[in-house]
């Protein structure tokens, strides 16, 4: 009988992983959406993933990630680390090889707006973070900016989670 349980929770857990990691963008959607091919994909829950894509006002592809952090600090959590691996995957496809992104830390409007600004900051870099150390991407294609509250994404509802989030914006270079 003990076998079988374990099996079963073991099946479940496979189960539960592939549920998750279907939640988010893969690799390839998000170098896609990085390299300004045209292509749709579903996010399955709309608080995860991608929230936006749009051009840049210089024609630079880019993209909103919403990328979780723990409450209140700049430490990635596990869900996070899931979409950060994403985007490392992504950073080193072969037709972004050379292209440097500028990655956007943005907050809600809860809380002040110089502890929004360096938490946009630590967390923007939090992620460059983990795209050199765990993804092995150039330091030097790699800016970080943040923004704090200054750019909601909905700014009808400032504190709404949408509006956390970091944004990868191609800025060109390379081939």
């Amino acid at each position: 009988m003990n076998i079988f349980l374990t099996a079963l929770v073991m099946v479940c857990g496979l189960i539960s992983s592939a549920a998750h990691a279907g939640e988010h963008p893969s690799a390839e959607e998000i170098a896609a959406k990085l390299n300004g091919e045209a292509r749709s994909f579903v996010v399955m829950n709309a608080d995860r993933g991608i929230t936006n894509t749009k051009a840049e006002p210089d024609g630079g592809a880019a993209i909103d990630l919403t990328i979780n952090f723990e409450f209140n600090s700049a430490a990635l959590t596990p869900d996070g680390l899931v979409l950060a691996g994403n985007l490392g995957r992504a950073l080193k496809d072969s037709r972004l090889t050379g292209k440097r992104f500028r990655i956007e830390g943005h907050t809600d409007a809860v809380g002040g707006d110089a502890f929004n600004l360096r938490l946009s900051q630590q967390r923007a870099e939090a992620v460059r973070h983990q795209l050199i150390t765990a993804n092995k991407v150039e330091a030097s294609r790699l800016d970080v900016v943040g923004y704090g509250e200054s750019r909601l994404l909905d700014p009808s509802q400032p504190t709404s989670g949408v509006n956390r989030r970091v944004r990868v914006v191609n800025l060109g270079g390379g081939d």
